[in-house]
Parts: structure tokens; sequence; C-alpha cells
């Protein structure tokens, strides 16, 4: 299927601006590694001071090319490039890879080329490709403009933002036997984006997993919606680096002050299904998982071992990594048990003793009834293996090469993975070898190993497993009545609303609001209590005064006429030391709400995702333990049921110590209802709902916070 991306991949000609033959340079590279890459379409070499390069006519310009042009490799100084993609206009080319550096990373005479490079290729359709980039490698094309050596082709596909991370993965992949799909460096990334890339890779036939190394994010909710998709097809594994360099900003909210850059961008990459990495080596480990083995049908993995010490370690780190390790059934440990020492435990891990030292028939015994039970999803085999010979005589090596080539054709023919841990995994052993060459990962370390092995269940359970709930749609169209609400606000300058505007907006949204009066006098406030019934309390409404009970706003508990009416002269004295007596709207009354477990939800505009929910429990749990979740809107039902379950304090709302379950359908209605709210009105910065009290029936918010 062809998509605007498609020429950019699989170009019929390729021009590149710039050209040039001195040994070294940038242009001299790319275009000796495009021509010597194999590529099979046209080729037009781009320089006004030469004849000829590289045994071929070249051109003044683009435009003297007297053919079409589908991709333009640029790579000449940046005050030039505009000109450049005029004439691509002009050739009606699909992309051009701009490899020039200097121009938005420098600072604002850059950023005012990049916007007049963006001007002008909008003009015709041109999709850009950096600047500040390495080039491309595309697979099916056989095109390598990224100036490196030839490139093995394989399944995996790499989105770089850093071009010298681009050089390193490449090499790196060499050493690891990794081939690639697609290489695509990134750079500023003004033009297409991630979110781009990502969904092209989806439909390529060449790519089996998406890697991806990330400096920054632009329009991560566009990444977060692509991804989410993409990961129900294929496996996405992210490096995104910066993840200490972000402090918690002041904010006015709970919500603003917890969503510190990192924990949205690790919440964002869960949501969507992507496995997070922390470097370069894991990325590797996880690409040759994903393109070497079959996808686990589950999250049950047989843990098998020469030895009780290292099963108990990778039984841990299994755990760790979210995998089970289920005790088997009578009838499958009765099948293994005949393979081992007397005594020795079948029930899983699977130890062996010492008898797989002598015999490695042992292990492949062991594993093919592992293989063919319906109780194991996953093979985890740690320990020495490929190293017997080094422990009991060299005649054993002939034995472990035998048991290496049985455990390859077990995968193949159970299609279940298999991961080895050995303590011999660096070392030049032939047995090592036929495991490796034939898809097997050999790992040196148990808790890699484990991680791998659980990040493929995660991402089987997304490919695998039932699919996503539907994005709730919206109309396009505001809410009417929350608009008549917050347009004036907005035009006046307004930045916080008072809470009787807040809770006039969360009833717009059908979020049910417990019923309160705004009361201007001692009076009227007795007599809104008599109506409302005791007991109430009473709350300071002004735009000035944000958190009301650090400054006195707040009195609960009263329970009648009399207390009610010296509580309002009271909190209306305390706010007059704070703010005018113009910036008094007056006092809510409302009644008190009943005993529950104290939750917090709220949303804030991040800079990279845009709508951010978050979802924890009140009191000591927000402000000390800070045992919040954060997704990125709009939230799907699924989204906001896994916002409630992650929070570490979640069996305080599934009932302990002989107390009632608490009514988590109501709080995931108003998480819904917030992520709505935030989608549909842009002009809302931050919102806080704190305390919300769930009750065994419904749910009551007793304070809500709206800043613009």
């Amino acid at each position: 299927m062809e998509t605007s991306l498609e020429k950019i991949f699989n170009p019929a000609s390729i021009a590149i601006v710039g050209a040039s033959e001195t040994p070294g340079k940038a242009a001299e590279r790319r275009t000796r590694s495009l021509l010597e890459g194999g590529y099979a379409g046209k080729v037009f070499l781009v320089n006004p001071k030469r004849e000829r390069l590289f045994g071929r006519k070249a051109y003044p310009s683009l435009e003297a090319v007297p053919e079409p042009v589908d991709l333009v490799m640029i790579v000449i100084p940046a005050p030039f490039i505009p000109d450049v993609i005029d004439q691509c206009v002009q050739k009606r080319a699909k992309g051009a890879v701009i490899i020039t550096a200097g121009l938005g990373e420098t600072g604002k005479e850059g950023k005012e080329i990049e916007a007049r490079i963006l001007e002008k290729a909008r003009k015709g359709d041109v999709r850009i490709i950096g600047p500040n980039c390495s080039g491309m490698f595309s697979r099916a094309a056989r095109m390598n403009l990224l100036g490196v050596p030839p490139i093995e082709p394989g399944p995996v596909a790499i989105i770089a933002q850093s071009g010298n991370i681009i050089d390193s993965l490449t090499h790196y992949a060499k050493v690891q036997g990794i081939g690639f799909s697609k290489i695509i460096s990134a750079g500023n990334a003004i033009g297409v984006k991630f979110h781009e890339y990502i969904a092209y890779l989806a439909e390529d036939p060449d790519t089996k997993v998406i890697c991806i190394y990330m400096e920054g994010i632009r329009e991560g909710d566009k990444l977060v919606a692509a991804a989410r998709k993409v990961t129900r097809k294929k496996p996405i594994v992210a490096l995104k680096v910066g993840r200490s360099g972000a402090g918690a900003r002041a904010a006015a909210s709970h919500t603003g002050s917890l969503a510190a850059d990192d924990k949205v961008v690790q919440a964002a990459f869960e949501q969507a299904g992507i496995l997070r990495v922390t470097n370069v080596d894991v990325m590797f480990d996880l690409a040759e998982c994903f393109s070497k083995l079959p996808l686990p049908r589950g999250r049950r993995v047989a843990i098998l071992s020469e030895g009780g010490g290292d099963n108990s370690v990778a039984a841990d780190n299994a755990e760790t990594h979210g995998l089970e390790v289920p005790v088997l059934s009578r009838k499958t440990q009765e099948r293994i048990r005949p393979f081992l020492l007397k005594g020795m435990p079948a029930q899983n891990p699977i130890d062996y003793g010492g008898t797989a030292e002598e015999n490695p028939h042992v292990i492949t015994e062991c594993c093919k009834v592992c293989m063919e039970s319906d109780e194991v999803d996953a093979i985890y085999i740690t320990g020495f293996f490929g190293g017997f010979k080094e422990i009991i005589a060299p005649h054993v090596e002939a034995l472990e090469i035998q048991a290496a080539r049985d455990l390859t054709n077990f995968v193949k023919t159970y299609k279940k993975p298999l991961i080895m841990h050995t303590s011999f995994a660096h070392a030049p052993f032939e047995s090592l070898r036929v495991l490796e060459d034939n898809g097997i990962p050999v790992f040196g370390s148990s808790e890699r190993a484990a991680f791998c092995l659980g990040a493929m269940a995660k991402a089987a359970a997304r490919i695998l497993g039932p699919k996503d709930t539907p994005l709730l749609e919206t109309t396009g169209e505001r809410n009417p009545a929350a608009e008549r609400i917050l347009r004036p606000l907005k035009e006046k300058g307004v930045q916080t609303l008072l809470e009787t505007e807040a809770r006039a907006v969360l009833a717009a949204y059908g979020i049910p609001v417990p019923p309160a009066s705004l009361a201007k006098t001692a009076d009227e406030a007795a007599r809104a209590a008599e109506e409302t019934g005791f007991p109430v309390a009473l709350k300071i409404v002004s735009r000035g005064i944000v958190h009301k009970s650090d400054v006195g706003g707040v009195r609960i508990g009263l329970g009648t006429p009399e207390e009610v009416a010296g509580a309002f002269e009271e909190i209306i004295r305390n706010a007059r030391k704070v703010v005018d007596e113009s910036e008094i709207a007056g006092i809510l009354v409302a009644p008190m709400a009943e005993k529950g477990q104290e939750c917090i939800i709220g949303m804030t505009r991040n800079p990279q995702f845009g709508p951010v929910v978050m979802f924890g429990l009140g009191g000591i749990f927000v402000e000390v333990l800070k045992d919040v979740t954060f997704r990125v809107a709009p939230l799907t039902p699924a989204d906001a049921d896994e916002m409630i379950r992650r929070i570490q304090g979640y069996p305080l709302l599934t009932g302990i110590r002989g107390q009632a379950p608490k009514d988590t359908e109501a709080l995931k209605k108003i998480l819904l209802g917030v992520s709505r709210i935030a989608v549909e009105n842009s002009e809302i910065r931050e919102m806080d709902l704190n305390p919300v009290i769930a009750h065994e029936k419904g749910a009551a918010i007793v304070d809500a916070r709206i800043i613009l």
C-alpha cells in the first residue's frame, strides 16, 4: 500500500545536491554508499562547480536535471537550502533529506531558516527528513544514504534523532549479527515526525520490530495515538534519554507539580505499549529476541538449570519482570522426573543437578516436555551450558553441540521462545554459536535474559491479546454549557475559576457534583445549611485563594446554624488578610461527604504530550508517597481501569480489614469525563478534583479547581 512516505523509502530516482568526491566529506561518503550499495534507481549528482563526479555527469542545479526526481538529499550550507526546496517543489519531489547541520539546534537564525524550508516544502507536499541528520537506509530499495559501510539486511527498523548514535548502532548491530529493514536519522525532525515513521513501518513487510532513539519529543499525543495502534501489530522498543533532566515545576495544582516530564514519558510509553530501555545493549537484546524468536502466548515460563542457586536467581528475575513461574502439574512432573537425579525438584524451576554436565541430552528431554506442555509459554535455561566440556571433559563438547541443535529445532517445531543464560556466554564455544546462528539468544546476565523475556510477554499480550477498547469519540464541537462559562473568562484573562464555575463545568459534562449553595452573608449561610441538612462544610470562594485550607478558608463538620454563622465570619476575616474584599465571591455551603476513600483526579497540559490525566489516593498517598498514575488524553475505559489498578494503594479500594470495596466504576467515569473536558477545552491548563471520596456506591467530588 502506497503512503505519503512510500516514494521516500522506495524512490525511483535520487538527486544529491552538494555531491562531492572529496574523501571524508559528508556528501562524498553518502554518494559512495549509495552508488556502492546496489541501489538500482537513477542517481543524479548536483554540483555547479563540477561537470563530472564519480565518473558520472554532474548537473549545475536540481532544476537542470532533465528527469523526474523522487528523493533529494541536500548537503549544502544552510542559507542556500530554501532555494533548493523551491526546486524540489518544481521537480515534484516527494521528499528531501537534509544532512546539513547548524539550523534550528543553533538558535534563532537557524530556526528562521527551518521555518522557510517548511513553508516552501508545504507548497509542493515535499516531506522533509532532518535537517541535522545522517541520512537513511532502505532494505527494499537497497538505498544507503548514511555514508557507512554496507548494511546487513534484516527485520529491525531504527529511528534515531542522533547521527552519531546511528553510526554506533550500525556498528553494534554488525557485531551482534543483526540486520536492518530501515534506518532513519530523524535529526531535528521538522517535517516527518516519529508518529508518521512508525505508522509507515507498521505496514512495512520487511520490518518485524521498531527501535527508537529519542532525545526530545514533539507531538507526543500523536506519538501515543499512533503507537497504541502499531504495538498491536509489531513491538516498539524506545531508548529515551534525558530521564533526569526535568525537575518538578512550580504549579498551582498537585497534578502539575507531580507531573515531572519523565514520569509522563514513562506513563505515555506504557499506555502506548512502547517498551522502554535504558541503553543500546538492551535495545539490541530485545531487537534480537523479537526478530528471531516466536512470541510467547502468555507469561508462564519454565526455568531449567543444573543448580538450585541459578534457578532461584532466575525465578526472582522472572517474577520481577512480570513473568509467572507456575508449579507444573503432577502429570508433567512425572514426565520430567525420569531424567532427573532422585529427589531433584521437577515442579518448576526444574533442577537436573549434575546429570546434564555429563549428558546434555537431559536438558533437551526436559525442555521437550515443557515445550509440549500447555502449562508453559516460554523456556528459560540458566547455568553453565556451553561450558560443560570445561567442567567435565572435552568429549562432552559433541554432546553439547547436539543438544544445541535439538533446542533450536524445538523452537521451530513448537513455536515457543527459548532463551539461554550461561556464565560461558562470551566464550567462543561451538554449541553457543549453534544456538545464536539459529536464533536463540545467549545471555551472560540472568537479569537481562529475564527482562527480555518479560518484555516479549508484554508485547505479545498486546499483539495476540484482545484489542484495545476504542477511544471515546469527540464530535469536534465544544460542550455549549461549558463554553458559556469558559469563553468569557478566557476573554477577560481570568486564570483561576471560582469553585462554583468549576463545578458548573463538571456538571456540563455529566460528572456528578454534590449540591452546594453560595452564601454572601452569615444569615444566608445559616439558612442554606438548614435547607441542605447538617452537618455541613464551609469553603471560601475567591479567585485569589487557590489553596483554601492554607489560609483558614475551610470549616467542616458544622452542626448548627450558630456554628455556621460563626464559621462564616471567621472565614471572611481570614480571607481579608490575603485578598481584597472585592475578590471574595462568597462562601460555599455544602453537605459533609460520607466517609470513604479519599482520591485525587487531575489534569495538566504537558508541553510534549498535551493533556495528561492523573489518578491517585488522597492524603498522605499524594502528599508524601506521590502514589499516582498518569495517562495521556483521550483515555479509553481500559486506560482509566489501568490507572486505578496501577497505584500501590489500590488494595484500599478493593476492601481490606473488613471494609467494603469502593465504587471504582464511578471513579472511571470521572476520569473519562475529565479526559473529555481536557481534549475539548484547550484553554484549561490544569484541573484538580481533590478530594474525590469513593463510596461503596458512587463517588463525591468535594473540591474542584480549574486553572486556565
